[in-house]
């Protein structure tokens, strides 16, 4: 199992620098740029987002098969052709990404965005340059998705982090020292998107195995994953249309300026994302492997030890931010009005958040195992009870009433879904799921950060605060982790070996 931990902290190492890198320098984003053109920048992630749906999940398909061929001699050969003939599909949608964003700038801007401080020419110009950036960057999850099958996680997040930085702080001299503004702020993003997209198709292919032949497009190729990546891309299409929907609503019903702010406490909530990821990447692989060669016992195993990490992270940071929400916003933005303004959203989102984050592991395990069928209904029974209730919540209760939808979305899942998936797939492990992996954690953080919130001074936006928080984090952590059984144990033997060796 090293090579497994090594992939998931070198996951956790790119995702938690990305996620500091965002934090770090948004409160300059808004500062500089206000909190309507951060509006147009929280459109552009979403529209990031969303663009992932036209690999029609070939990335979920390359990811586990590529888990399987890697340790298949007889198939080791075939894997450059894979990804030739997957290629030739990327790239003629990169364009057609460009050219429907920047055709459509006119409408969106008009019909969709309701910004009340910029001109509609000035609002359809960011449009452009946003289409520009997204489509630069889309090719980049279609070879990270890949990277991550062949287990290459570490080179991977060493790339990440890099350009994490150059696109985060690397902006801030041109805010700072041009008159470009936001349009500077996105040509700086559509340069680094190219360049991130080159380097890290450029990682791809030097790692991958060599072959005889060199390597073409083959529609057998092509044609032999439609199946399962059509109903991967059938179950996220409707899953990241259900995540986005809070986003449409604020966007389309509310005040650009509105879903500015509203952006800003996405900005937190989306870091949880950031923690879930890693694992996610790390294990899916290693469940598709187990999988396809029946090893039922290891897949418990592992699918209960990372449900369980998984549980200890989500626990503390969700609870330190659900119940200081308002002192986090205070510290990172001084902004003691957005604070307070931001406060209840922040705390409902967050909750979604970690009850969206915790059913990762066992969406994987329906993946690994090549069943989509759940997911896609459960989607699709969300989507037609969420649309109507988003449409009503935004428009009369704002923030609050989106992201009040998003909680019960997630809850809905959580209790409604994982007790069908245990009816199939390890059948008899649903309650142990519930009350060993799920539960004491997350009682175990609640206890400690409600103790602290009760028993402990007001955070204020100074060095004792931050200590405090940091204080409370930590005692979060421990007790979380104390409360895992699993994750105890593993730690106490990672300490134990520690000791021996010396």
């Amino acid at each position: 199992m090293p090579r497994l931990r090594n992939n998931v902290l070198a996951n956790y190492a790119g995702q938690i620098w990305v996620a500091f890198m965002g934090f770090a320098f948004v409160p300059v984003y808004l500062q500089r740029l206000g909190t309507e053109q951060f509006g147009l920048i929280a459109f552009m992630l979403s529209l990031q987002a969303m663009s992932l749906l036209l690999d029609l999940g070939a990335g979920i398909f390359l990811n586990r098969e590529l888990a399987q061929r890697a340790h298949d001699p007889a198939r080791r050969d075939s894997i450059r052709q894979l990804i030739r003939s997957f290629e030739w599909l990327v790239w003629p949608m990169t364009i057609i990404i460009a050219t429907s964003i920047v055709f459509a700038s006119d409408a969106i801007s008009t019909y969709w965005l309701n910004p009340q401080q910029l001109t509609r020419a000035d609002a359809s110009t960011a449009v452009k340059f946003i289409g520009m950036v997204v489509a630069l960057l889309w090719p980049t999850s279609f070879y990270a998705a890949t990277l991550s099958g062949l287990e290459q996680q570490p080179r991977l997040n060493v790339l990440v982090m890099i350009f994490a930085t150059l696109r985060y702080a690397g902006v801030i001299p041109v805010l700072y020292f041009t008159n470009a503004g936001l349009s500077g702020f996105l040509c700086w993003h559509a340069v680094i998107a190219a360049a991130q997209t080159a380097c890290t198709g450029w990682l791809l292919w030097r790692n991958l195995p060599h072959a005889a032949q060199p390597p073409r497009f083959d529609l057998k190729e092509i044609l032999a994953a439609r199946h399962f990546a059509l109903s991967v891309f059938a179950v996220t299409a409707l899953g990241l249309l259900l995540s986005q929907l809070d986003r449409l609503s604020m966007s389309a019903l509310r005040p650009l300026r509105e879903f500015g702010c509203y952006a800003v406490a996405l900005t937190i909530s989306s870091g949880l994302g950031r923690l879930v990821q890693p694992m996610f990447n790390a294990i899916y692989p290693r469940l598709s492997r187990f999988a396809a060669s029946n090893e039922s016992q290891e897949l418990a195993k592992l699918y209960h030890l990372a449900s369980q990490i998984l549980a200890v992270l989500v626990a503390t940071i969700a609870g330190l931010i659900c119940v200081y929400s308002g002192a986090v916003l205070r510290l990172w933005t001084g902004n003691a009005a957005l604070s307070s303004e931001l406060a209840l959203p922040l705390t409902l989102l967050f909750a979604g958040a970690a009850v969206n984050g915790i059913m990762n592991i066992p969406y994987a395990l329906q993946l690994a195992y090549g069943w989509t069928k759940l997911a896609m209904l459960s989607n699709i029974t969300s989507l037609l009870i969420a649309i109507p209730i988003y449409i009503f919540a935004t428009k009369w209760y704002g923030m609050v009433g989106a992201a009040s939808t998003w909680l019960m979305i997630n809850l809905g899942g959580l209790l409604l879904g994982l007790p069908l998936m245990h009816r199939r797939l390890l059948r008899g492990e649903l309650r142990s799921w519930y009350l060993h992996d799920i539960l004491p954690p997350i009682a175990a953080a609640a206890f400690v950060v409600l103790s602290a919130k009760w028993l402990g001074p007001e955070v204020d936006r100074n060095p004792a605060g931050i200590a405090w928080l940091a204080t409370v984090g930590m005692l979060t952590l421990t007790a979380a982790t104390a409360a895992s059984r699993d994750v105890r144990l593993l730690l106490l033997g990672y300490i134990w070996r520690l000791s021996a060796k010396r």
